[in-house]
């Protein structure tokens, strides 16, 4: 992503979700109508991912995390179930035998029965019942959740080690395609240690378990389309995957000067892709300088937003994005339609994007 003092990023998507954002913040939901019986439900389950791709089982998030089994299903108001459910194998926690759990969006659930073998993720909050929430909760069937029980269960021996796997990727992160057969190196901060793992055919590697600690990854592959070297941080007992992939390195950057050459200084510039379906905005510094970094070849737009002209008001992209209007546009234009268009190669650095501002 784009990085400058104070940016905002905004581009156009195209998803399945109701989202709620703000400058600062955002939500999603996944919203899915399913049919029970004569009814009609919807179901409404949480779009948001882990920040931390703990490979899926994410332990910590949760007060219980446990293979049970369910001996008691009964029916409660507004279509809801209690269940009792008796853990079996046990990674995180203490739940009770039987622990007694109540479904959340119970019809939206897959049928439960008596029998039934999940891999439980509950949380527990004082005086407040245990829930099973299909709104935002990783349990699943057995059938279902093989990779992350195995995971757990060699997290639970692994002692002082970490697991650290991942993909690795040819190119972008969006239409990139899996890199085979190449070897990722993990070296750690001090250089005391260093791990090879070798790709399989599909790009999946695995180190042997690393001790924790803080590591830089690099993948051992000429040419411009190698992954980006990364940092990682490893702790001990947990499990990390990694998608290596190399990352747009255009920029664009410049300065913005008062007509007697001096540095003009916390203007606001915005960047705009030609077709409008991304803007981003910066600040220049204490030296007039600016930087967008991290782009994509394309067609982009640069203006300034002066002093003394109306404060942007921030937009969404929806298909195209409302673009704040600027005051002067790169060489010197008022009207965007007169705005010369800065036409970026990959991973071309256009360091010479300079403005004089007119004198207020």
């Amino acid at each position: 992503m784009p990085r400058g003092l104070s940016s905002r990023f905004h581009r156009s998507l195209a998803i399945l979700v109701v989202a709620l954002s703000c400058l600062c913040a955002s939500s999603a939901q996944m919203i899915i109508f399913k049919q029970d019986g004569d009814k009609t439900v919807m179901c409404v389950h949480s779009g948001l991912e882990s920040f931390v791709n703990d490979c899926g089982v994410r332990s910590d998030w949760y007060s219980y995390v446990f293979v049970g089994s369910i001996s008691a299903v009964t029916p409660i108001e507004k279509d809801e179930q209690e269940l009792q459910i008796v853990p079996e194998e046990v990674f995180s926690g203490s739940p009770t035998t039987p622990l007694t759990v109540l479904t959340s969006q119970g019809q939206c659930l897959p049928k439960l029965a008596v029998g039934d073998r999940w891999l439980f993720f509950l949380r527990s909050e004082k005086d407040k019942p245990i829930v099973l929430d299909y709104y935002a909760n990783d349990s699943r069937s057995v059938s279902n959740a093989q990779q992350q029980i195995d995971t757990l269960r060699r997290l639970q021996n692994i002692g002082e080690f970490a697991i650290l796997r991942g993909h690795v990727m040819r190119g972008n992160f969006t239409n990139g395609k899996s890199l085979p057969r190449v070897r990722v190196i993990a070296q750690r901060e001090f250089k005391d240690f260093q791990s090879v793992a070798i790709a399989d055919a599909n790009g999946h590697f695995e180190f042997q378990p690393l001790p924790a600690g803080m590591y830089d990854i690099s993948v051992d592959f000429p040419g411009s389309s190698k992954p980006d070297d990364t940092k990682i941080t490893v702790s001990s007992g947990a499990c990390r995957d990694l998608t290596l992939y190399r990352s747009p390195h255009a920029q664009i950057s410049g300065h913005v000067h008062h007509s007697d050459g001096s540095s003009m200084q916390s203007v606001d510039v915005i960047l705009i892709r030609a077709d409008n379906t991304l803007y981003n905005t910066t600040q220049a510094d204490a030296s007039g300088a600016f930087n967008f970094n991290s782009l994509r070849p394309g067609k982009y737009v640069v203006g300034l937003n002066l002093p003394g002209a109306p404060a942007w008001k921030y937009a969404g992209c929806g298909g195209g994005c409302d673009v704040p209007p600027a005051s002067m546009y790169f060489n010197g234009a008022t009207e965007r339609s007169h705005a010369h268009i800065i036409m970026l190669g990959t991973d071309e650095k256009r360091h010479d994007i300079d403005f004089i501002a007119p004198a207020q």
